[in-house]
């Protein structure tokens, strides 16, 4: 018995059926995943090294989790909440970012016509009475899939088509006949 097999304690046939049914959830969360992954080595007899070794973790925190699913089962390997301060940007806030981020500004009363982070965090603000940092609002979004960057602004979706056609006509007519020594 290989010392990950000990640090694990016995698994049962039927808790290996569980892990293995929970490693296929596409709800897992990927520290879960891995953590499971690291029992599952370890009851397959992979040494602590070699879990190490492919999980691209350090020999003693393997060792922790494996410790810790011998004592508490798959829920001991579920990241616990962590101290401090709590999130500001709750369910809500994320809603009505995403809903404010997803509209044109002039039809949510605004004199805009483009999006900045500092602007949404002020009128998310004013929705929700939590003011979030502009650098954060950015993180929100590109983590929710928003692109953002510089817009390109241009004046063609302003311009007649036609007009537009008859001065480009009229420009190689005059592009022809040459300056005419003006």
């Amino acid at each position: 018995m290989t010392k990950a097999q000990q640090l694990c304690g016995q698994v049962s046939d039927e808790d290996r059926k569980i892990i293995e049914r929970t490693l296929t959830q596409q709800s897992l969360s990927s520290r879960q995943r891995e953590r499971l992954e690291m029992v599952k080595g370890a009851y397959r007899g992979d040494s602590l090294a070699v879990i190490a070794s492919w999980s691209g973790r350090t020999a003693p925190t393997v060792q922790r989790w494996l410790i810790a699913y011998r004592e508490g089962g798959i829920d001991a390997l579920i990241d616990q909440p962590r101290s401090g301060r709590p999130a500001q940007a709750d369910a809500t806030y994320l809603s009505e970012l995403e809903a404010a981020a997803d509209a044109d500004p002039r039809t949510l009363g605004q004199s805009f016509d483009v999006w900045t982070s500092s602007r949404l965090s002020a009128y998310v603000a004013e929705i929700t009475g939590t003011l979030v940092s502009p650098v954060r609002i950015r993180e929100i979004l590109k983590r929710a899939g928003f692109a953002h960057g510089r817009p390109k602004h241009s004046v063609s979706h302003l311009q007649d088509p036609a007009e537009v056609a008859t001065c480009e006509d009229r420009l190689r007519e005059v592009e022809k006949k040459g300056s005419g020594g003006a």
